[in-house]
Formats: structure tokens, sequence, C-alpha cells
């Protein structure tokens, strides 16, 4: 039997250039791909694309070790019109490294949409604190980057020097907003590095000639730094350690002294490493206590966390050195305490020190002026007792019986 004959056999072209012409339209509306600018993997043929997905490692350059928790951030950048062409906005993925230092970005949502729209661009945002980050399209000193790929990249990221520079790290990485707020802690010394370089008045680090004197710590930066040289003294030092060591009090310099971070340097003289004893303090940071945590957590790899001095504890053991940091919430401070094996017999000996940097922290912690220089009384030589041998003590006794015998007789 055929079929019937179709009502209106002449609808049907009409009814298929309809749905041609909506899926058209459709299809006009997502946005187009420009080429990319990277290549897709190294000795491998895989297309590169903006879309994705891509992959990578992050290791730390110094020793090739994998860098995890590093934070990663994938942004795709729209742009949109024919005659007069401006930007239309973008899309954000963000993740972590893990254990291994490796990231996966899926890929891109593709949801702006609209006839003219186009996808521009991909870039890539890699920031730990520590380390200086790391961009897709460009390097930190401004030329382009040739080594970024789609899939199987391999990033380097450089551990902070001393003299790296706050703010041109900031304007390389032009942090997105996830990033931003894990770089606000170098917002402060940003201000500070244009204030130098403007032609500001302040001190170079101690270390590049600094005093040598014990208890001279010399102040870096704008009025109203951060001064922890009072915390402990070298006598109470060698009251806690039972030691007759003499210090020479300066700064240390793996940070950049702050109104809110001074770290303190006690080296034993005439010593090595093993007798020398490191503190560093935070207070009150515009970045919160997240960051300090972070960075004691770095540090102190390993580290056990208790409460024997406040509820947030970190102990350590390591060769050559015992640790203690803790955070003290109602002084809204941080303190890590590095004590070398000669001077600190044990790690017992270590918490006796940092609960009396606790006890302290709300009495002695205070401000230096610029260029001032926190003076601790120069102390004299710890004077030497000869203590009675037994051979003494047996000189002693016949004396003793000698003048009794004279008396009998």
């Amino acid at each position: 039997m055929s079929a019937p004959p179709a009502k209106h056999p002449h609808l049907f072209p009409l009814v298929g250039l309809r749905v041609a012409l909506v899926t058209l339209s459709l299809a006009a509306c997502a946005p187009l791909v420009r080429p990319a600018t990277f290549v897709g993997a190294r000795d491998q043929v895989t297309d590169a694309t903006l879309v994705g997905p891509f992959d990578g490692q992050v290791l730390d350059e110094s020793n090739g070790e994998a860098v995890d928790n590093a934070s990663v951030v994938a942004i795709w950048s729209y742009d949109r019109g024919d005659g007069f062409i401006g930007p239309n906005g973008s899309e954000v993925y963000e993740t972590e490294t893990d254990a291994a230092g490796r990231y996966r970005i899926p890929k891109a949502p593709l949801k702006v949409r609209g006839r003219t729209v186009r996808l521009v661009a991909f870039s890539l945002v890699i920031y730990k604190r520590g380390y200086v980050g790391y961009r897709s399209e460009s390097t930190p000193d401004g030329a382009p980057r040739t080594d970024f790929t789609v899939r199987q990249n391999k990033v380097s990221l450089r551990k902070w020097r001393e003299s790296d520079s706050h703010a041109e790290h900031l304007a390389y990485l032009a942090p997105p907003r996830t990033i931003q707020s894990l770089s606000a802690w170098e917002t402060e010394l940003a201000n500070l590095d244009l204030y130098r370089e403007l032609g500001g008045d302040a001190p170079a680090a101690a270390g590049a000639g600094g005093s040598n004197d014990e208890g001279a710590v010399e102040a870096r930066g704008g009025d109203g730094w951060l001064d922890a040289s009072q915390l402990m003294t070298p006598d109470e030092i060698r009251q806690r350690t039972r030691t007759q060591d003499r210090f020479d009090v300066s700064e240390l310099t793996d940070l950049e002294r702050t109104s809110f971070y001074h770290g303190v340097h006690y080296q034993a003289r005439e010593r090595g490493e093993p007798y020398d004893i490191a503190i560093r303090v935070w207070q009150a940071p515009p970045g919160g206590m997240a960051p300090v945590i972070e960075t004691i957590e770095t540090t102190m790899v390993g580290a056990i966390k208790g409460d024997e001095i406040t509820e947030q504890t970190w102990t350590l053991e390591t060769e050559g050195v015992y640790a203690v940091a803790f955070i003290d919430a109602e002084n809204q401070a941080g303190v890590l305490l590095t004590c070398g094996d000669m001077q600190c017999a044990d790690l017992a000996t270590a918490l006796v020190m940092a609960s009396e940097l606790q006890r302290n922290l709300s009495t002695r912690l205070s401000s230096a002026p610029v260029g001032s220089k926190t003076e601790v009384p120069d102390e004299e030589p710890a004077e030497e007792f000869d203590l009675p041998s037994d051979d003494d003590d047996d000189d002693d006794d016949a004396s003793e019986q000698s003048q009794s015998q004279e008396g009998g007789r």
C-alpha cells in the first residue's frame, strides 16, 4: 500500500530551510577561536588550541622537586565586534598542583556567545609564596615565552631572592582575583620598593655592611617598622640554655623587614651555626594570619602540630636544629624560633624559650623609626669561676687535720 499523498507537499522545502537557518544561527552564536600562538606538546603531534585541555607539572628550579599546592589559574579572553572591536570578558578556571606538582585544566567552557564573539587568548598564571610567579605568555623580564605547551607543560619556579622587587613581581603577574588575595601580603612591600625607586630614604638591608656589635639591629624601611629584638635578650638566652656564649645580634635577611615582620639573628661569637638562634616574628600582617601559617608550614616540613605554647603550635626536630612556631591569636602574632642543637640541648629547651617569647609579646614588641638601631646594653664577659677539684678537697682536709693536730699540742 502506498503512503497517502501529503496535504501540503509544497511546505516541506520551507520547513527544511527554516531548520537549516536556525542551526546556522545557533552555530554563528558560538565564539570563533583564533589560532594558538603556542605549540601542542614537545616531541609529540598534538593540536595546539586555545580551547584546551591543558596539563603540566610545576617543579622547583633549584632542585627539580615537585611544587605542590601551587595556585594555577587558567584565563580565556574574548573580544567582539566587526568594525569596532573591543574586549568581551573572560572565563576562568582555578585549581592547585597535586603532590607530584601536576595540574590539569579542562576545555574552555565557551559560554560567552554572540554573533561576532571570538576567543582570542589563553593565559596560565601560577603562584606560590616563596617563588617568582609564572605566566604562560611572557617571562618576568618581559620577553615572550616560547616554551609553553598545551600538554605536558614543564614549569620551573625560581625561589624568591632578597634582591627581587615585589613591585615588579606584582606588575608582571597582573594577578587575577584568586591570586590577588594570595599575594596581598606583597602589596606593602611593593609600595616600599616604589618608594625607594623614587628616591625615598630607606636604609639598606642589614648584612650589607651592617653593625656587628651585640644588640645592634639596624632598621630597614619606613617609620614604625616592627622591632622584635627585645623579645629575648642574650642574658635570658644564657639562663635558659645554661651556656656562657656571647652573641652578635643582627637582622635576618631572608625576608624584608616591614611594619609587620622582623627577623632577629643571635650569632654566638667564635662559634659555628649549631650555636646560633633565630626568631621570626609577624604581627597583624595585612594579609591576615593565613600567609604566616603557610610560611611556617612551608619552612617546617614534617613538623608536628600541637598545643604546647598556644592552640596552634608546631615543633620540629631535624638534623642540627630544633624549631618551634606558634600563632598567638590574642596578640595577632606569629613566631618561629630556630635553635642550633649545640645551643639548645633538646626540644624541651627550645619550647621553654618559645614560651618566654610568647609571654613577652604583649609587653616587649615595639616599633622603630627609619634608620634607628635598637640598642641592647652591651655585656661584660662572663666571669670564670674555678670550681674545686677532688685534689683541692683532699688538700683542704689535710690542712684542717694538720691544724687540729697543732691545736691539740
